[in-house]
Parts: C-alpha cells; sequence; structure tokens
C-alpha cells in the first residue's frame, strides 16, 4: 500500500467512526456556516453534492440554496473518468445511482463547469494546507483542472482535517478553503 492510499484509508477511517447521529447534528451547523460566506452569498450557481452516509451533508444546504432561487447543480458520474454538473430542482426529485449514492432523475440538465460560481467540494480528507484526499478515482481532480480556485472550496466535518499534509500528486486540485460545521479553515 502507497504512502497516500494508508493516508486515504486513515481518513476514511476517521469518517466512519463517526456516528450517524452526530453527523446529523452537524448538519444545521455546517449550512450556517457555508451561508454565511460571502462566495456562497453572491453565488447564483452552486453546485453541491448529495452526500453518502456519515459524509458532510449538504441537503439542508441546498433547500436553502433552492428556496434562495439560485441554480443548483450536483455531480453525476457518467462514466469510468467523468463528472458532470447536473441541474437539481428539488431534493427529493432523485433515483439512486451507482454506489448507491442519489442523482436527478433524467432528463438531466447539464452546465459547463466555467459558468459554476461556487463548487462545494467533498473528500475523505483535508490539510491545513489545501491538500485534499479524494475516494481515489479523480473525478474532482479532473473536473476542477481548468477552474480558478476561487471557484472551489472543500466541505468536510473537523475530524476530517488532518494535520500532516495529505500527499499530493502533480494533478491533484488545492483547495482554497475548507468549510466545516465549526468554521472555515483558510489555506
Amino acid at each position: 500500500m502507497t504512502a497516500k492510499e494508508a493516508v486515504r484509508q486513515a481518513c476514511k477511517a476517521r469518517r466512519a467512526a463517526l456516528s450517524v447521529e452526530v453527523c446529523q447534528k452537524w448538519t444545521q451547523p455546517l449550512t450556517n456556516v457555508i451561508i454565511s460566506l460571502p462566495a456562497y452569498k453572491k453565488a447564483h450557481s452552486v453546485m453541491a453534492y448529495l452526500a453518502m452516509p456519515k459524509e458532510a451533508n449538504l441537503d439542508v444546504l441546498i433547500e436553502h440554496a433552492i428556496k434562495d432561487g439560485k441554480e443548483v447543480y450536483v455531480p453525476v458520474c457518467v462514466d469510468k473518468t467523468t463528472m458532470i454538473a447536473v441541474r437539481l430542482y428539488d431534493i427529493q426529485d432523485v433515483v439512486y445511482g451507482v454506489l448507491n449514492i442519489r442523482v436527478p432523475r433524467e432528463p438531466y440538465r447539464v452546465i459547463d463547469p466555467k459558468n459554476l460560481d461556487l463548487i462545494l467540494v467533498p473528500g475523505a480528507g483535508f490539510d491545513r494546507y489545501g491538500g485534499r484526499m479524494g475516494m481515489g478515482n479523480g473525478y474532482y481532480d479532473r473536473f476542477l483542472k481548468e477552474l480558478s480556485p476561487s471557484q472551489y472550496m472543500g466541505v468536510a466535518w473537523t475530524q476530517q482535517i488532518m494535520d500532516e499534509p495529505i500527499p499530493m500528486d502533480e494533478h491533484d486540485q488545492r483547495m482554497p478553503m475548507v468549510a466545516t460545521e465549526q468554521g472555515v479553515i483558510e489555506l
């Protein structure tokens, strides 16, 4: 196992150790942190994600953004390397796709990533230097590659913030900041 893979497993274990109840309790504080950010307030189009169990949950934020008149998009993986941003009109209007991940019902309305004002990026873990540990497939790294770091930020529970630097490869995208239920970590 490589050092990077060992860190990925450690990050996943930290998240897995959290209880569902604690994650539910942290969802509203996380939402409050994000909606207070200038980047969120001025964004017209926001790409969030439909969280897996114990992942930093954005469901309340998504509902808030839709009610607020923002266009909300979520990721859909269309093959083993490509992720697209698909419009979500109602958080209840989803189906379960690959890996039991919620996705909007087809037909999809897709947006060019360059036209997104704010992209909320999940991860297995983050460090205090902008490093992000994904799930290992590179979808977000490829998606963010051509974009300005001013367009995106990481989202995680505080437990997912590592003190040691996360091993980063050349293609890995660093985060300019990470929002947690306890506040924002500027990197």
